[in-house]
């Protein structure tokens, strides 16, 4: 133990014990789990060296309670009985089914069978404080503690081999829904759409609970971001490296950090600035922001305080391993009357994943992807009781099951877009991804 305080502490039933350890590294400790463990649990990484002060990660396992389901209402009952624990989880997009009535998504297939909704309680979380470098230990047994303590490091790591791959959309016949998107808005049906395309496959051999967790330590280092994750949930594993936050809410302070605008990074140091000058400066990028701020603006608008709803840090690029992002925050203050889960209720999914306005463009959507999304572009985080919730906007994220993957990818369609500049954003979004599955850097769906 450390030379720190101990602090046990009675929480409830579920988590009865709450003190420190010595530091760990999250990631090596999370490693001997993926190792050593083969039930569900969760692993939320915020360890990027320049991400926000007081980042935190988690590890979650031994789960005591879980919801699978598509009753969001359902899952907020739940939560609001239990005040003094976190759960763990995600929603799908289509859980945005829930909130607005929509059609049928025509001809759609789905490659993964996920849950709309998925939650779970855990009898173990452990606390990483970055920053204090401090771990804060949530347990309702120490021996469990114990055990985890106990797990070695072990290294058995399969080949990893793509078998085929697919796509919702050829090279050809995404640029071409672009070109009908951009006649679309000049009609007036809406300003903005985010295209997205589903890449979808097999590998040569099921992966195990060890070979999953690899490719999220590949990911990682390939495209390192501040809401990393690994999420296994029965016969899922979803691999996620987020830079995008949806919703962070503490004490009914809420805010949102979304992304709209992307361009790669530079080749060399000169090519590098070339193209973050590009993004700070470009009209049509800030355009595209713009508009995603002020469909949040309108989101947050409808929960918070009047005068509450505010933005900060408008139109900041920031630097990431393969890209610069173009983000801005929206802030504000939960009304009196309305909770956490009002403020996911009616800002989901995430207007950066849409366009604007929301509901036309969502419909349209779906007639041109004609897939579902399932995880991509819903969200992946924590609840902790009713007063608190992290969650970040999935994308660059990798969903496994057996031998089966998907990964998706899209970006803003405005009227000034470039079909194939569009087209070359996808590839350079999906660059982390497609390096950790070892295909091409020339790879292409023609």
């Amino acid at each position: 133990m450390s030379n720190q305080k101990n602090n046990y502490s009675n929480l409830n039933k579920s988590t009865s014990y709450k003190f420190f350890l010595p530091w760990l590294e999250p990631l090596e400790v999370a490693q001997k789990i993926s190792a050593n463990y083969n039930d569900n649990w969760v692993f939320l990484y915020s360890g990027l060296a320049d991400s926000h002060k007081s980042s935190r990660s988690f590890i979650a396992l031994f789960e005591s309670q879980k919801y699978r389901g598509d009753n969001f209402d359902e899952l907020q009952k739940i939560i609001n009985h239990d005040q003094k624990n976190m759960w763990f989880g995600g929603m799908c997009y289509e859980a945005l089914e829930r909130f607005y009535k929509f059609n049928e998504i025509p001809n759609s297939s789905q490659k993964i069978s996920e849950p709309t909704i998925f939650f779970s309680k855990f009898d173990v979380v452990l606390e990483f404080d970055h920053d204090k470098k401090s771990l804060l230990v949530h347990a309702s047994d120490k021996s469990l503690v114990e055990k985890i303590l106990s797990f070695q490091r072990i290294a058995n790591f399969s080949e990893i081999s793509v078998q085929n791959i697919h796509s919702n959309f050829s090279d050809l016949s995404y640029k071409q829904a672009i070109e009908d998107i951009k006649i679309m808005i000049a009609k007036g049906d809406f300003y903005q759409a985010n295209l997205t395309r589903k890449f979808f496959g097999k590998f040569k051999k099921i992966l195990t609970n060890q070979d999953n967790f690899k490719l999220f330590l590949d990911l990682n280092n390939a495209s390192p971001a501040n809401f990393s994750c690994f999420m296994k949930f029965e016969d899922l594993s979803i691999i996620s490296s987020s830079p995008e936050l949806f919703l962070r809410s503490k004490n009914n302070k809420i805010y949102s950090r979304p992304i709209k605008g992307t361009i790669e990074r530079g080749h060399s140091p000169s090519q590098d600035r070339k193209n973050r000058q590009y993004l700070k400066n470009s009209l049509k990028e800030k355009a595209e922001n713009l508009m995603i701020v002020d469909l949040m603006r309108n989101d947050f608008s409808s929960f918070c305080k009047p005068q509450s709803v505010r933005v900060k840090n408008l139109f900041k690029v920031s630097a990431y391993k393969n890209v610069f992002h173009l983000s801005s925050q929206i802030h504000g203050e939960i009304a009196q009357g309305f909770s956490i889960f009002d403020a996911i209720k009616k800002s989901f999914p995430a207007g950066s994943m849409t366009g604007a306005p929301k509901i036309k463009v969502i419909q349209n959507l779906r007639t041109f992807e004609k897939i579902k999304r399932g995880i991509y572009s819903g969200m992946l985080g924590y609840f902790l009781g009713k007063s608190e919730l992290n969650f970040s906007v999935v994308i660059r994220t990798l969903v496994v099951s057996g031998d089966k993957f998907e990964f998706q990818v899209g970006g803003g369609v405005t009227f000034d877009s470039d079909p194939e500049s569009e087209l070359q954003e996808t590839y350079s979004k999906a660059q982390g991804i497609l390096k950790i599955l070892k295909l091409s850097d020339n790879f292409k769906i023609n």
